[in-house]
């Protein structure tokens, strides 16, 4: 109990640009006992990659904000940005999971698939587990991937990535009510930890 109280209160660390979404990351918190939000109200992109490298952070989740990029001046706020502004920010071998649209990690354009190759050059892509993107992110129409990292270890040329297709989540979406478990979920859930 005291390990969990000490990673809730010094361990867990978040950057919200938002000031909505920050109120309710913060509330959502203190809420769980968290006693001590460490969690800032900033632009992540604007933040010294090397000074949070120093900061020897382990583990980094996010969920960037999908289509910013409209034009030339905000291509740097491709998802595929953010996704390498935190695999640059972890300290080494640091894992990282990211959920961003499919397209991302495609490649939509020269510039995402130059940031792209500079982050193999750098990290290394352990797999992606594409999701069903009705139960994933209801109503919002795209299809979203989780992408998992380690931190500053160079993607070798000769590695194997596991893709998972994970579509069939054992969750449905039932009209009037939203997404609902299925008696299949519990046994997907198993498929896909293994």
């Amino acid at each position: 109990e005291e390990e969990k109280l000490d990673i809730k209160q010094n361990n867990l660390h978040g950057i919200e640009l938002k000031e909505n979404m920050f109120s309710i990351a913060t509330t959502n918190m203190i809420l769980r006992g968290d006693g001590k939000t460490n969690i800032i109200c900033d632009d992540f992109l604007k933040q010294d990659s090397e000074k949070l490298k120093k900061k020897k952070y382990t583990v980094g989740m996010m969920n960037p904000p999908y289509s910013l990029r409209k034009n030339k001046s905000t291509a740097h706020l491709s998802e595929i940005h953010f996704v390498k502004h935190l695999l640059d920010s972890l300290d080494d071998n640091a894992r990282c999971a990211v959920i961003v649209p499919q397209s991302s990690m495609v490649g939509k354009n020269k510039e995402d698939k130059d940031v792209k190759k500079e982050i193999l050059k750098n990290h290394t892509l352990e797999g992606v587990i594409s999701l069903n993107g009705d139960t994933s992110f209801y109503r919002v129409g795209v299809i979203p991937c989780i992408a998992i990292f380690t931190a500053h270890t160079p993607h070798p040329t000769d590695k194997r990535c596991k893709f998972i297709n994970f579509e069939d989540d054992g969750y449905k979406v039932s009209k009037h009510i939203g997404i609902v478990k299925t008696e299949r979920a519990l046994e997907r859930k198993e498929y896909l930890l293994k």
